[in-house]
């Protein structure tokens, strides 16, 4: 079911906006990464999102939202939550016959969940959102790329350690470029029994049995980016990404309700501009 809502001050594409402003003055992943520049240049435009309501809920959201990436701007980049400062970068490039390495710092905003979300959620605390401060690494072997990332909350939202691995691969040809690639998330017990636990004082005060969430893998996903360069500084992108939770997620009372799911999705398409930033 799919519904519009108002606005969020801490809608995605609003915090990586002001990630960006206090570091140079950040899902799905999370771990999709754009290509359609490397050289220090700047998309902005609009993009529409359709997403879960929260995590483990089978009711999607649409927001209608500005739109901000940044491709190696003095060493960084911006996509989506994420920002990420490129402190090495080795190789001899990205293709058949080449490879390649870059890892940094990174900072990342995940959203949390507030009771009045929906009905199964009477009863249990709310879980603030959390600024993920990590790192991240990534390689390409040949059309083959891996990637790492995991941060820990730091402004006690869930309190948790979080890790993403990830594969794929980038397709280009002319104006039209298409990234898929396939990610295992993991998560200490602090973000699983946040978002997938319910204590004996929350099942009291709720319809839901008390359930422990251990730390393990939670989800798997299958995600791509696309993207068409319309004009010479236009480009149209799409991004999409499918969760499968698995191991205790999936068997948290909160995703078995009535208005819960075993997975989740995250979409959005994009229409932007590029500007040069090399001259800054």
């Amino acid at each position: 079911m799919i519904k519009s809502t108002k606005l969020k001050t801490t809608s995605l594409i609003a915090l990586s906006t002001a990630l960006l402003m206090s570091v140079s003055s950040t899902a799905f992943a999370q771990n999709i990464e754009t290509a359609t520049s490397r050289d220090e240049t700047i998309y902005f435009g609009a993009v529409g999102l359709l997403s879960s309501e929260y995590l483990g809920s089978d009711q999607e959201e649409f927001r209608v939202l500005p739109y901000l990436s940044v491709n190696d701007y003095k060493g960084f980049d911006l996509f989506g939550t994420n920002l990420r400062y490129r402190l090495i970068e080795v190789g001899t490039g990205e293709g058949f016959g080449k490879w390649s390495l870059r890892a940094g710092p990174g900072v990342s905003y995940q959203s949390g969940r507030d009771s009045d979300d929906s009905d199964t959620l009477t009863g249990l605390e709310d879980v603030d959102g959390s600024i993920l401060l990590g790192g991240y690494i990534r390689s390409t072997i040949g059309p083959v790329g891996l990637r790492l990332d995991a941060g820990q909350d730091v402004i006690s939202g869930h309190d948790g350690f979080t890790a993403d691995a990830s594969i794929g691969t980038t397709y280009r040809t002319g104006k039209f470029g298409i990234q898929p690639s396939a990610t295992l998330s993991w998560a200490d017990s602090n973000h699983n029994e946040s978002f997938f636990g319910i204590s004996d004082a929350q099942s009291a005060a709720s319809n839901l049995d008390a359930f422990d969430a251990d730390s393990g893998l939670y989800a798997y996903s299958f995600n791509v980016v696309a993207w068409y360069q319309v004009q010479e500084n236009y480009s149209l992108g799409l991004f999409a990404s499918y969760r499968e939770f698995i191991d205790d997620a999936e068997d948290s009372p909160i995703l078995r309700a009535e208005d819960g799911s075993t997975n989740g999705i995250f979409a959005g398409l994009s229409l932007s501009r590029k500007f040069d930033l090399s001259r800054f």
